[in-house]
């Protein structure tokens, strides 16, 4: 039994992306796309495996030292190729091949364009906006998501009416909040982005106008920023309950470092582990999560020619493949 390594292990840490930046098509081009039959995917075919990651050293060394300690690795009796692009793999070979990867939504979108037949996709990247672009049993979503997170609020926000969202206003705020008024189209929601300044948040508050009409307030940012939109809302004189507030940060904060005063919002946690005892940071652990539920799957396939869309994890226990996404514990809390 052999593993055919095809790769260069370098040695720089960091953690993955939270939200990658994509090339955007048209809603119409999509549908377009997605009107074109596909057969079935073949389980028992998925004969290959192949790793497509990217050249950020970071996340490949968290990858790697993943693959390597994983026991599953030694019972695929398959040769598993590495590649750092879409453009290093030789045309005419993504045929009935597990592809585990890719960790950026770009990469993922130019996959798309490789694919032959018959082709199942575990992919390490949290960019929920691209499933559409493939078929249901195509692809797995492997990566924490905030587009999950933002899914899994319809249990608390279910009653809500009126929704007002403040959102940081870069490439993470203006996805999600498009995301959010897209699933929530029944609600009434007003939006207002704000920068770092003191006086722009100052006035994304005001766009809101009575923060009373609200039945929740969601805020949208994965940066500190969101620290001063609360003390802004704290001085107002018509203060707005913090437990009606609800953060999408994609635990971009470690959960123990959070003071009792922030703490109050309602932030994402996981329901069967407690983050707080955790010091790896909150994306790394996830990500090391997604690499090992990978490397499950395809261990699962080759052994078995079938997958039950039931995963066992180490710390997280058994998690469910549902609607092409892995079916988080997600709380609020």
């Amino acid at each position: 039994m052999k593993l055919f390594l095809i790769c260069t292990l370098f040695i720089l840490y960091s953690c993955a992306p939270t939200v990658q930046k994509s090339t955007i098509k048209t809603q119409k081009a999509i549908e377009v796309e997605n009107n074109i039959p596909q057969e079935k995917l073949k389980i028992k075919n998925l004969d290959k495996i192949i790793v497509l990651l990217d050249n950020n050293m970071a996340s490949k060394k968290i990858f790697f030292e993943e693959f390597s300690q994983s026991e599953l690795i030694g019972k695929i009796n398959k040769e598993v190729k590495f590649y750092y692009s879409v453009n290093e793999i030789p045309e005419g070979i993504i045929n009935d091949t597990i592809i585990i990867g890719p960790n950026t939504s770009q990469e993922l979108t130019l996959l798309k364009k490789h694919l032959g037949k018959n082709n199942f996709i575990l992919s390490l990247t949290n960019d929920l906006s691209l499933k559409n672009q493939f078929a249901d049993d195509q692809i797995v979503f492997l990566g924490m998501s905030p587009f999950f997170h933002i899914s899994k609020l319809e249990n608390r926000i279910s009653n809500a009416t009126s929704i007002g969202i403040l959102y940081k206003q870069n490439y993470y705020g203006v996805r999600l909040t498009n995301y959010l008024k897209e699933i929530y189209q029944g609600k009434y929601i007003k939006s207002s982005p704000y920068s770092e300044e003191p006086i722009d948040i100052n006035f994304a508050i005001q766009e809101l106008g009575d923060l009373v009409q609200y039945d929740n307030i969601i805020l949208i940012d994965d940066t500190t920023s969101y620290k001063d939109v609360l003390t802004n809302l704290s001085s107002k004189q018509s203060v707005y309950k913090y437990d009606k507030i609800f953060l999408i940060d994609n635990f971009s904060e470690q959960r123990s470092s959070i003071s009792s005063f922030y703490g109050r919002v309602q932030r994402a946690d996981i329901s069967n582990i407690d983050l707080s005892d955790h010091k790896v940071q909150h994306r790394e652990f996830f990500y090391r999560a997604s690499i090992n539920m990978a490397i499950a799957i395809a261990h699962e396939i080759v052994n078995t020619k079938k997958f039950t869309k039931i995963v066992l994890t180490k710390e997280l226990g058994y998690l469910e493949v549902k609607n092409s996404i892995i079916n988080y514990p997600i709380i609020f809390n």
